[in-house]
């Protein structure tokens, strides 16, 4: 094994996932221009960067999960990193992301709840994403996340309906995620720490939130490794 590592490395070293560099997959340099939120002084509803007052990004909706955390805004090198996980295949950058991730989260936990969350879990693919990438991007970074933060990581949730959402405004999402999850194959937790990808309107998160709370969770928060302002 370390034989064929090695020959698979010389062949296409590893490079950074921000700059491509040869020797990391995130380098000190790239790790350091993260534009990362500050988990102080961010929206504990919704993990926006604020500067003040209230938040606009997440002002007159409601949300099903109690609070977010993002470990920063969708931009490089963060939304390259989650573009070459997704969509390009690099399942080494689950580990890295939520390992970032659960740092941010241990910082600062959104409104510091009584009583933490007993397990994590994520938000599944959907069948056609997962045919076209061949494994779902959420669990590996869910996975890093509930390592670092000593907790289970449980397959909560089944999707049963929905696409790629990353084109439709926040109603069209809405519309598109109603009904879309259901319990997954594994008992839920009452606390749970649901984590996604990528935070634009929350509407995702929301209706798994929801499917969650409606199989018995009591309280949901969530976390995601970026936060997409103006959705």
């Amino acid at each position: 094994m370390r034989l064929a590592e090695g020959l698979a490395e010389l062949l296409s070293p590893t490079r950074c996932a921000g700059c491509e560099l040869p020797g990391a997959l995130l380098c000190p340099d790239c790790e350091g221009a993260l534009p990362r939120i500050d988990p102080r002084t961010a929206c504990p509803r919704c993990g926006a960067p604020t500067r003040g007052g209230a938040c606009v990004e997440c002002a007159g909706r409601a949300f099903a999960f109690a609070g977010a955390r993002c470990l920063g805004t969708l931009e490089p090198p963060l939304s390259r990193m989650v573009v070459l996980h997704k969509d390009a295949g690099e399942r080494r950058l689950g580990a890295v992301l939520g390992a970032l991730a659960a740092e941010v989260w241990l910082a600062t936990p959104p409104a510091a709840p009584a009583v933490p969350p007993e397990a994590v879990t994520f938000v599944p693919a959907s069948r056609d994403a997962l045919r076209h990438r061949g494994f779902d991007h959420a669990e590996g970074i869910a996975h890093a996340v509930a390592a670092r933060l000593g907790l289970p990581c449980v397959r909560a949730l089944t999707r049963v309906r929905g696409g790629d959402q990353r084109a439709l405004g926040r109603d069209a999402r809405l519309a598109a995620l109603s009904c879309a999850f259901a319990p997954g194959p594994e008992p839920t937790p009452p606390r749970v720490l649901l984590v996604d990808d990528v935070f634009t309107t929350g509407a995702t998160l929301h209706a798994a939130a929801l499917a969650l709370r409606a199989s018995g969770c009591a309280e949901v928060l969530a976390l995601a490794l970026a936060r997409a302002c103006g959705g």
